[in-house]
Parts: structure tokens; C-alpha cells; sequence
């Protein structure tokens, strides 16, 4: 009895702690006005924060309407305080999906799709299409445009390349304007633009039928990983096998000139799809939703309806390894990031009470609560959990900044508060505002972190063709030389290069990097020092 009382006091322990609410909310506000406004992305800038979407409203925290929706977008400090709102658009519909950073002195561009208006100077097409707008930091447009073709087109995502420019990334509906090639039905398509906003190339990926571009990213051998949602039909250029009718997760990588390397389908019997990309040194992880429990989702856990689903493969898509996380409702992430213990933490929404899901504080099965996860990078399983939100409905699309290993910005939507973690008041009672808040994790070890000018020198920066780490005496040479490394990430958090620090100054050759924009990570025990590199 004694012994099986010991067991349950164990697992009770365990469970407390995979479980615990690990993170708190440090400030929060909401944005928005009487009618429906939504964030979609957000960005870290020198004051603090440009966080986009679209707007409704035209009272409130709104200052002006061109008609119908515009794009929104929302400058605050460090604390979430705004300093500046503007919108962009027409007298349709208009909307910003995704908010890059641009060479130069603060200088952004925001994708999004567009009426024929207002704000744009020439649209040659009668649909909706790609809207590429480059902005200052006060907001200002330095230049916008309409790119797309004679069918109904629409960008759902974009990339920084490592030469400056940008790919928008999304779907079209026709052929004609500014696309090269068009397979039927819809067509993933990537478009990229140079820092000028000339169309440098395009690129179509797809069938006769449905296929739908929702993942995007750069390789650090300058190819990308490109992904979506596919049911794939004859013709074109997607070659994988599907495992039936409905859409598959459909992955293709491509090196610096578009040819396909390889292609991979991920899926079942019902409708799956890839929402985000990690690369890692030996190959990638895959954020995906999964409406299937058979196929390639054989044995992942799955709990129905629409679960998150998170593959490891190797560097040829080949799964190592699949899992999925949620309830008996629905689930999707938006966004994956990698800590310093190597784990992964997603951030998505969650309408289950069951299964992974523990402490939705929604009151109603249709609503969401925004869901934060960590797994094992070795074999997916789930390390923690937590729900946060309040009784009614809260969203997340992509709106996520990590400031740290331990804490994290992020913009998404809340209809209702003062409410559990809602405790700021939206304009407008079930009508959605902008929901932008700072959340510290409390229970993961810290480290002490220091910005680049205490004790650690990076010269010359802007680099050539190597890179000085020198240390100051005042580090002890027992910390120096212990568990010494210096780590550097490409603007979308891709590891890029590692090296170990074995003395007090260290020369890094890093010919082998392209020029662009970069940041580092030293850690020397227990101690973390951080910065931007810049390579020519």
C-alpha cells in the first residue's frame, strides 16, 4: 500500500510539473475600434514593436478608413504603449498577412492583398492580388505593388532573401499578368522582388487542381522550403504520391535556382496541410495540421478532428519521426521556435478541454484559447503545456516575437475582458481587437543573458571575411573555456554556423556566409551574451 501510495504521489509530482502554468503575463493592451480588427503578424523594431493585420474600424484606436477593411498597422514601444497607428488600402477589402524586415535603415515591407485604390497607384487586374508595400520607420510608404495575374490571387506569407529582397508567397487563381506559369484551378506561388520592388522571378508550384501556399522559408544553402496544402490532380510539377482525394501536406525543396531537389507528400484519408518550417543542422521539422488518423499519421497520437501535427526529417524529407498534439476539437499552430535546451516550444490555438489540452478557459466549444507547447526534439513528446486567454474567443495567426528563451511577444485577437489572462477591455463587447501581450516563463533554469557591450567584443562588425570573439579578463578562465560556444542565425532564426570558444580570442573565418543581416548568441556557462552581426 505504502509503495503504491509512493507511485501515485510520483506521478502526481510528474504530471504537476509537464503541466504547471509556466508562463505569466508581464503587460498586456488591447487595439481596435467598434467593428472587427485582427492582428496577422508583428515585428521587432528599434522602438519596440510594428505589429500588422486589418481593420474594420474607423473609431476608437483607428484614426482613418479608407473603406471597408484596410491594412492596420500598429507601431508601440518595448511595453506594448502605442506610439502610432496607420492604415493602408482602398475602398475594398485589404489586409496585411506578413511584416519583413528590409535592408536598410529600418525600412519594412508588408504583404497583404488589396482593392484597386486609394493607396494603390496602378492595378492592372480585377481581382484580388498580391499587395507588396515597403514602408519607413514612421509608417510612411517608400514604395507599394500589385502583383498577381487575371484570377483571384492571394498571399498568405513572405521571406527575407540573404540578398536583400523578399518573396511573397500564396496562391493564384488564373494565369496572364505576372505569372510565368499556371498548372488550373489554384497554384502555390512565390514571387520574388529585389530591394527596389522589381519582380526579379516567379515561381509556380501545382496541379490542375487545389493547391494552396502556406509555408516559406530560405535554406541556409541559399534554396528554400516551400509547402502548403494540396489536392493534387494531373499535370504540373508536384510528383509525390498523395494517399488519396483530399489535400495533402505537401513539401518541395528547391535550390537557389528553382530546380526541384525533392518533394514529399505528408498526409491520410481527410484533409492535411503545412503551416511552417525550422531548419535544423541535419534536416527539418515540419509544422502541419492533421485531419487524418491514417496514413503518415499512423501511431501519431491523433485525437480528432484537426490536430497539430510536428514531423522531424532528415535533410530529404524523409519522416524520423511525427506526432500529433490537441484534443477531441480542433487545434493548429502558427509558429515553432527552438530554445537553448535544444526543445521546441509552438504557439497556436486550441477549442479542446481534452486530450493534451489542459486549462482552456474558453466557456464555449467554439471558441479558441491561444495554446503554447513544448517537445522533445528527439522524439516529439510533449514537455509542457499551457492555455492562455479568457472565457471567450481568442486567436493567433503568425504575430510572434522571441525576445529571449524565456520570454515572448505576442499579437493575436481577444473579443471579451476583462477575463482570466484577458485584463485589458476590448472597444467593442464579442467584436475582436488586437490582443498584443509579454509573457515570461517562470519555471525553465535561467541563465543570465547580457547584451553584446558587457565582457564580450564581436569585431569588426560589419565583418568580411572573419569575425573576432574576444573576451574580457574580467570573465574567470574557468568559465571561458567551459562549455564555450557562439552560434550565428539568419534573420529568421535559422542556425547558420556554430563555433566552439576555447580561449579568451577566438578568429572565426565565415567566408562561407553571405552577406546579410545576422545575430549572435555566445554562451560561456551560465552565462548568455547576444547581439546583431552584419556581414558584407
Amino acid at each position: 500500500m505504502k509503495k503504491q501510495a509512493f507511485i501515485i504521489v510520483i506521478l502526481f509530482i510528474t504530471s504537476s510539473s509537464l503541466f504547471s502554468q509556466g508562463y505569466e503575463i508581464e503587460w498586456q493592451h488591447c487595439y481596435g475600434g467598434s467593428e472587427y480588427d485582427k492582428a496577422f503578424d508583428m515585428i521587432e523594431t528599434k522602438a519596440g514593436y510594428f505589429i500588422v493585420g486589418y481593420t474594420k474600424s474607423e473609431d476608437g484606436d483607428i484614426s482613418f478608413n479608407n473603406g471597408d477593411m484596410d491594412v492596420w498597422l500598429i507601431a508601440t514601444d518595448n511595453q506594448g504603449n502605442m506610439l502610432f497607428e496607420r492604415t493602408y488600402g482602398g475602398s475594398k477589402s485589404d489586409a496585411g498577412h506578413r511584416i519583413i524586415e528590409a535592408p536598410g535603415d529600418y525600412y519594412y515591407i508588408i504583404a497583404g492583398a488589396t482593392s484597386s485604390d486609394g493607396d494603390i497607384s496602378y492595378d492592372p487586374y480585377a481581382y484580388n492580388d498580391y499587395w507588396i508595400i515597403k514602408i519607413n520607420s514612421l509608417g510612411e510608404i517608400v514604395w507599394e505593388r500589385i502583383l498577381g495575374g487575371e484570377g483571384f490571387d492571394q498571399v498568405y506569407t513572405g521571406t527575407a532573401t540573404a540578398d536583400g529582397g523578399v518573396i511573397a508567397y500564396g496562391w493564384i487563381g488564373a494565369g496572364g499578368g505576372d505569372i510565368s506559369e499556371y498548372y488550373g484551378t489554384f497554384d502555390i506561388w512565390m514571387v520574388k522582388l529585389n530591394t527596389d520592388g522589381a519582380i526579379e522571378w516567379d515561381y509556380t508550384i501545382g496541379t490542375e487542381n487545389l493547391d494552396y501556399g502556406q509555408a516559406i522559408i530560405q535554406t541556409s544553402d541559399g534554396g528554400y522550403l516551400a509547402g502548403g496544402a494540396c489536392i493534387i490532380g494531373d499535370g504540373g510539377n508536384i510528383g509525390c504520391e498523395p494517399f488519396n482525394e483530399w489535400a495533402e501536406a505537401v513539401v518541395i525543396k528547391l535550390d537557389s535556382n528553382r530546380n526541384i531537389e525533392w518533394q514529399q507528400c505528408y498526409g491520410g484519408s481527410d484533409h492535411d496541410g503545412v503551416i511552417g518550417f525550422h531548419e535544423l543542422d541535419n534536416g527539418y521539422i515540419v509544422l502541419a495540421y492533421g485531419c487524418s488518423d491514417d496514413g503518415d499519421l499512423t501511431d501519431s497520437g491523433w485525437h480528432g478532428e484537426c490536430d497539430i501535427w510536428v514531423l522531424r526529417t532528415d535533410i530529404n524529407g524523409n519522416i524520423i519521426w511525427q506526432k500529433c498534439y490537441g484534443g477531441t476539437n480542433v487545434e493548429f499552430a502558427m509558429a515553432i521556435f527552438q530554445d537553448i535546451d535544444d526543445n521546441f516550444k509552438l504557439f497556436g490555438i486550441t477549442k479542446s478541454k481534452d486530450g493534451d489540452v489542459i486549462g482552456n478557459h474558453s466557456t464555449s466549444e467554439h471558441d479558441n484559447d491561444i495554446w503554447i507547447l513544448k517537445i522533445d526534439p528527439d522524439n516529439g513528446d510533449l514537455l509542457s503545456q499551457q492555455c492562455i486567454g479568457g472565457k471567450r474567443n481568442e486567436t493567433l495567426q503568425s504575430g510572434i516575437i522571441k525576445k529571449s528563451d524565456f520570454n515572448y511577444v505576442i499579437a493575436g485577437t481577444t473579443d471579451q475582458g476583462p477575463s482570466f489572462d484577458v485584463q485589458c477591455t476590448p472597444h467593442s463587447f464579442i467584436v475582436p481587437d488586437v490582443w498584443v501581450f509579454e509573457i515570461k516563463d517562470t519555471i525553465t533554469n535561467r541563465v543570465t543573458e547580457f547584451s553584446s557591450n558587457r565582457k564580450v567584443n564581436i569585431y569588426p562588425n560589419p565583418a568580411h571575411e572573419y569575425v573576432i570573439c574576444e573576451l574580457d579578463p574580467a570573465i574567470s578562465p574557468q568559465t571561458m573555456v567551459c562549455h564555450g560556444e557562439i552560434s550565428i542565425f539568419s534573420t529568421m532564426g535559422v542556425k547558420m554556423a556554430t563555433k566552439i570558444i576555447e580561449t579568451p580570442k577566438t578568429i572565426w573565418d565565415i567566408r562561407f556566409l553571405p552577406p546579410g543581416a545576422y545575430s549572435y548568441r555566445l554562451q560561456l556557462s551560465s552565462m548568455i551574451f547576444k547581439g546583431q552581426l552584419i556581414i558584407q
